[in-house]
């Protein structure tokens, strides 16, 4: 009788940890897409805080490397019906909507017919839906799982099938596009709608149920690098704190998509220190949700990119006798004579940035050739980098943009490209079922697959 018992046991616990394995066992989906996030961003990253001797890293390992060590890898390619290369806007549609579209395109195939994306058949199965993006909600990246048009600069209209779909969370910038010209009674008419409408971070602390839009800058959030400046704006985090406060409160689950937008953007101006702290709010993100999936245990958490941007790493350069002698009176170690391998100590360096040196590069192209001295060139560079770089040995001090092309070579920093690569994406699933997102795949794959993870029938 004891072996019966034995075996029973045994055999019930088999079942009860099988059934833990079982397709539609996902209850909830949170969805984190770095736009632009290529494996040199993610390995550049993580490098830094492993080597770069941070401070605010003082084990040395990084969130995101914590949460791939823990995760099923994907590798996956993005090319769109009849390109090699892909935009946010046609590899956000075909990640969610599984469907070949084309460049510019949002939410339609490549035969410009509307398709059904992941968060409309998320809300046919019961399930509450969110959208948050750093950069602004009517952005190829989030827009392609709200609306359907045939060109991604189509905002004010995005803004208004956004409204239409009735998502029951919208955070991130763009209140622009919801409050002027055509769309100027649109926030009238989401209140209406049962929308509470919010502008900064202690608006959104207040809001404990019921649906919320928050709208907190007129385009794009600041960059990640200037957040400092703006202490009543919520993070991306705390905006995702707030969205699965609200999200889990639906008996059903939740299906939640979060952009972290701008580390597109930074390596489309070739802005490592930018580029660095983008990665760094996405790190914070992955803290805060992996801890919730842990503590969750119904909630599949996926990690993926929808295009690489930039190409950026250091690489080893020949400096000549002069540098090279200057470096090696600083400190620094040289090899061959005169060829520098980069430092770990640009890390740090990257750490102090302050500004956006983009939109640094802009603020002085528009200044008259008389205000541009170097002293005020001086002035203005340290206060973005955050320490003194000297600039005084920069060739033609009067090329702006070639300042910041050398202040990049001088670090080792290289970049292939200012647009967008056809390089591989990883993703990383975490969680229940998240087997169901390793191996090669194609991103129109990855619909089917949260589908299969979450027990959804093709019927």
């Amino acid at each position: 009788m004891k072996k019966f018992y034995r075996a029973f046991g045994l055999l019930l616990a088999c079942l009860l940890l099988g059934g833990t394995l079982q397709a539609g066992d996902v209850k909830n989906v949170i969805w984190i897409i770095g736009d632009g996030m290529g494996p040199d961003a993610m390995g550049f990253f993580m490098q830094g805080v492993r080597y770069g001797g941070l401070k605010d890293y003082p084990d040395k390992v990084s969130h995101l490397e914590q949460f791939l060590q823990n995760a099923q890898w994907g590798l996956f390619f993005n090319n769109t019906y009849d390109t090699v290369v892909t935009d946010s806007a046609a590899a956000g549609t075909q990640m969610a909507t599984g469907r070949l579209s084309r460049p510019e395109s949002v939410g339609v195939d490549y035969n410009g017919q509307p398709a059904e994306n992941l968060l409309e058949l998320a809300r046919k199965q019961g399930k509450a839906v969110g959208v948050i993006s750093d950069a602004y909600v009517t952005d190829a990246t989030p827009a392609a799982f709200l609306a359907h048009v045939p060109n991604r600069s189509e905002k004010m209209e995005i803004a208004r099938q956004i409204v239409a779909f009735e998502p029951d969370v919208l955070l991130g910038g763009g209140l622009k596009y919801f409050t002027t010209g055509e769309n100027k009674k649109l926030l009238s008419e989401a209140k209406k709608k049962g929308y509470r409408v919010v502008k900064n971070k202690k608006e959104l602390a207040a809001v404990k149920s019921g649906r919320v839009l928050g709208l907190f800058s007129d385009t794009s959030m600041p960059m990640a690098v200037e957040m400092h400046r703006y202490p009543k704006l919520p993070t991306l985090t705390e905006q995702t704190q707030k969205a699965v406060e609200l999200l889990i409160q639906n008996e059903d689950g939740f299906v939640l998509v979060v952009e972290a937008g701008k580390i597109d953007w930074a390596a489309h101006a070739h802005d490592a220190g930018a580029w660095f702290y983008e990665m760094k709010e996405l790190d914070n993100l992955l803290q805060y949700v992996q801890a919730f999936a842990d503590k969750n245990g119904e909630t599949l958490v996926y990690l993926n990119a929808d295009h690489d941007t930039g190409l950026g790493a250091f690489a080893y350069r020949h400096v000549g006798k002069q540098k090279a002698m200057q470096k090696t009176a600083q400190g620094e170690v040289l090899y061959g004579g005169d060829v520098d391998y980069a430092s770990f100590n640009t890390f740090a360096q990257l750490e102090k940035q302050q500004s956006s040196l983009y939109y640094l590069e802009e603020e002085l192209k528009q200044l008259p050739a008389e205000k541009l001295t170097p002293a005020y060139l001086q002035k203005r560079f340290d206060e973005a980098l955050g320490m003194k770089v000297d600039i005084s040995k920069f060739d033609n001090l009067t090329d702006v943009s070639g300042l910041f092309e050398q202040l990049n070579e001088s670090r080792g920093l290289v970049w292939a490209t200012p647009n967008h690569s056809s390089l591989a994406i990883l993703s990383a699933a975490y969680g229940p079922q998240a087997d169901e997102f390793a191996g090669v795949y194609h991103n129109t794959d990855i619909l089917p697959r949260f589908k299969q993870a979450l027990g959804w029938s093709d019927k």
